[in-house]
């Protein structure tokens, strides 16, 4: 009696058994479930349901996609075709689809899953209110000049960049090289517009030169101009600006050596005697060690000053006389009680020491990088300072940008003036 039980005892096991084997064996569901909370969008800028949560579950790894679809049945989406392993997922959603804001109306939302040749959906509905209508546009952008050389000689240094916005965006601007470097271009800080307000806003770039930065390369670059705004909508306009004879001028008097001399005597005391009427001479080397030319103006070495004179005083074949210049390099001598800083200028360099380059009709002088010039100059010595003995010493100007790291009272020598 016992073994009719048993034997359907074991039958039932064993079909139990085989129900569970065939249960382990079956793939589980492709897209386990798929959900969009809340089902209001409102990107309005008010703070309330600017984002709904997506939330999905693959059993098995897919290659995943998400769209809307609206009334025109164009589907729009937010991810296509990405792969995915299996796991819960959630992302937020803020409108944005193919950098464009859903517009306002009621839409079909579809998570989609595909494995091979098997596909699973699961849709539901969307309502988008409030959508912002105007697309997020860089009205206007200009780079001046086309071509810049950021060298610190005044002329052409810098590039404008000018970026227009037609609503509310953040702005990054930068040049982007062959080799995929980039160079970030700073937002010029001065400006009544703040940072991302619609409207115009002005980028200046010097290439980092100002800061003592050599500058990228010299070629032709890409420049990006990239708004963004809250939401992330995008757009990027592009141009080219081409950067010559960039990096940062170095020069200096060479081994901080200047000769000063008078009629009668070649310094070789304690001081160096001069004649009240007499001159005081000096000769001095310049040398550029840096790896661009530096510009330079008069008055020409071997001009001669008077000691209440100045370099932008009135001269014979001169009546204007020499006005300083952004960018200029000169050389300078100053003396113990002057009215002003280094009265007494020269350029950096004799005419054959010199490169003549004719820049919209004007010649401008260069010192050529890894060239040193002799200057050579003299004053005449008209009045007896308040102090004597007194020092003259010399200096290297790089005029509107600084006194030569090194080049600001150079070898002072002391002077007697001797006379009634």
């Amino acid at each position: 009696m016992h073994v009719p039980e048993r034997r359907r005892f074991g039958q039932r096991f064993g079909l139990i058994g085989l129900l569970l084997a065939l249960a382990a064996c079956r793939p589980a569901p492709l897209l386990r479930s798929a959900t969009i909370q809340p089902d209001l969008l409102t990107p309005d800028g008010d703070g309330r349901n600017e984002v709904v949560a997506i939330r999905y579950a693959l059993g098995r790894n897919a290659i995943v996609s998400i769209y809307f679809v609206g009334s025109d049945g164009t589907p729009r989406y937010f991810r296509r075709e990405q792969p995915r392993p299996r796991g819960e997922y959630e992302v937020l959603f803020n409108g944005v689809v193919e950098n464009q804001l859903l517009p306002d109306g009621h839409y079909t939302w579809v998570v989609e899953a595909r494995d091979g040749s098997e596909t699973a959906q699961i849709t539901g509905t969307l309502t988008v209110s409030g959508s912002h209508p105007q697309a997020l546009r860089i009205t206007g952008f200009s780079i001046s000049p086309p071509e810049f050389t950021p060298n610190r000689d005044g002329l052409s240094d810098r590039a404008t960049i000018n970026v227009c916005i037609n609503r509310p965006a953040q702005i990054l601007v930068y040049l982007e090289g062959p080799d995929g470097v980039r160079y970030p271009v700073p937002r010029k800080e001065v400006q009544l517009r703040k940072p991302g307000e619609e409207g115009c806003h002005i980028f200046d770039y010097d290439a980092g030169v100002d800061r003592g930065q050599e500058p990228p390369p010299d070629g032709t670059y890409t420049v990006y101009a990239v708004a963004e705004d809250a939401l992330g909508l995008r757009d990027v306009v592009t141009g080219t600006l081409t950067i010559r004879e960039g990096g940062v001028p170095r020069a200096e008097i060479l081994n901080g050596r200047v000769e000063f001399r008078s009629d009668i005597s070649a310094g070789t005391g304690d001081y160096i005697p001069v004649n009240l009427g007499g001159f005081l001479y000096f000769t001095l080397t310049v040398h550029n060690y840096g790896a661009v030319p530096i510009r330079t103006s008069g008055p020409p070495s071997g001009t001669c000053y008077e000691l209440d004179q100045t370099f932008n005083a009135p001269r014979p074949g001169r009546p204007e006389g020499w006005a300083e210049e952004s960018g200029a390099w000169r050389v300078g001598i100053d003396f113990d009680t002057s009215l002003r800083n280094y009265p007494f200028r020269w350029a950096v360099g004799r005419p054959e020491d010199l490169e003549v380059r004719i820049i919209d009709g004007r010649p401008y002088y260069y010192l050529p990088a890894g060239r040193t010039a002799i200057v050579t100059g003299c004053i005449r010595i008209t009045y007896v300072p308040p102090r004597n003995p007194l020092y003259f010493w010399a200096g290297l100007i790089h005029e509107d940008v600084e006194i030569a790291p090194l080049n600001n009272r150079v070898d002072p020598h002391r002077v007697l003036i001797e006379g009634p």
